[in-house]
């Protein structure tokens, strides 16, 4: 197993931060995880290194956020240049393809995976949210879903969650039934959150959705699993959307569908009209950044063609609606009889 001293110098840098050091310290002594003082540890560490002339501790700068104090940074004296020849490791059957990797930073990863899974060996791990087990693994708590990418697997697909006993948590769906339940009608889902309150205010009284929830913009995408749990709590027949009339706002129903659609959910539905009341009256406003080609991938997999076009049309005139046009007032007033349910 390599080093301290490897493992830093394998990081290929010369400033090395806290949580590098703390990482690597584990990489080289995975069978310390669960020492209670391993600030202490790892300072004897690098007092250790820096006596061998390894690393420079700086005179200021320390971390006193427990005891003792630990270096934010320290300075590696001779830090490699480029790509490095690999340390000898000792890899398990399942990651013996590291054997080969050679750049610095996933070949560390690789070394955090390799310690943690050796250590699962003669245990069960519980199974754990993959932010907690990242941060055992790697001293990072979103270092696994960098690596994964929305995936269930990493290292292309060498390694599964299941093998580091974890799973992806969604974020929660926020939502909120009426007094009277309206079953049988869908759950309308609001991009934003000023949307989410006037909606659900209004369908106190009007309970012509079996619930109104609260996408979170691009949140919705992790969160829409949950949908479903919303949909059987409110007894309700599927779910419509509706968001920011810009791109960024079209793309959250789309890459919600396309994951839907391959877990085998029904799919979101536009509201038709209420889209097409933004359209008529929203108030427009310039987008910050026109896209390239206004034809979104996707578009027509969501909006029927006629709203798809009339998308797009706005787009390439370099304007927006957000979808706070149709608010209280509206639903107060004449507005509240587009607000129903429609075919979607």
């Amino acid at each position: 197993m390599a080093s301290f001293g490897d493992e830093l110098r394998a990081l290929g840098k010369r400033r090395i931060g806290l949580p590098e050091l703390r990482a690597a310290w584990l990489r080289a002594h995975p069978e310390a995880r669960e020492q209670p003082d391993l600030r202490r540890l790892l300072l004897h560490a690098l007092r250790d290194l820096e006596r061998e002339g390894t690393v420079d501790l700086p005179a200021r700068g320390w971390d006193s956020s427990g005891s003792p104090a630990l270096p934010r940074t320290v300075r590696l004296r001779y830090a490699a240049q480029g790509r490095v020849a690999p340390s000898p490791q000792a890899w398990l059957p399942a990651l013996a393809f590291a054997a080969d990797e050679r750049h610095p930073v996933r070949r560390a990863d690789l070394r955090a995976v390799n310690a943690f899974m050796l250590s699962a060996r003669d245990r069960t791990p519980v199974p754990a949210p993959t932010r907690e087990r990242s941060l055992q693994i790697f001293e990072d708590e979103k270092r696994l879903d960098d690596l994964r990418k929305g995936e269930l697997a990493l290292f292309e697909g060498r390694v599964t969650l299941a093998d580091l006993h974890c799973y992806p948590v969604a974020p929660p769906l926020p939502y909120e039934m009426p007094p009277k339940p309206a079953p049988g009608e869908p759950v309308l889902v609001l991009e934003n959150y000023h949307s989410y309150d006037s909606f659900r205010r209004w369908n106190r009284e009007a309970a012509l959705y079996a619930a109104i929830a609260y996408g979170g913009g691009n949140a919705f995408r992790q969160g829409a699993g949950n949908l479903d749990d919303v949909i059987d709590r409110a007894h309700a027949e599927g779910a419509m959307y509706l968001g920011d009339l810009d791109p960024a706002g079209a793309r959250i129903p789309i890459g919600v569908n396309r994951r839907r659609r391959s877990e085998g959910r029904v799919a979101l539905r536009p509201h038709r009209g209420l889209y097409g009341w933004l359209l008529a009256h929203g108030r427009r406003r310039s987008l910050e950044r026109a896209p390239e080609n206004a034809e979104i991938d996707g578009l027509g997999e969501v909006f029927p063609a006629g709203l798809a076009r009339a998308l797009t049309d706005l787009w390439s005139e370099g304007h927006r609606i957000p979808q706070e046009s149709f608010g209280m007032e509206q639903l107060r007033g004449d507005g509240a009889e587009l607000a129903v349910p429609d075919a979607g």
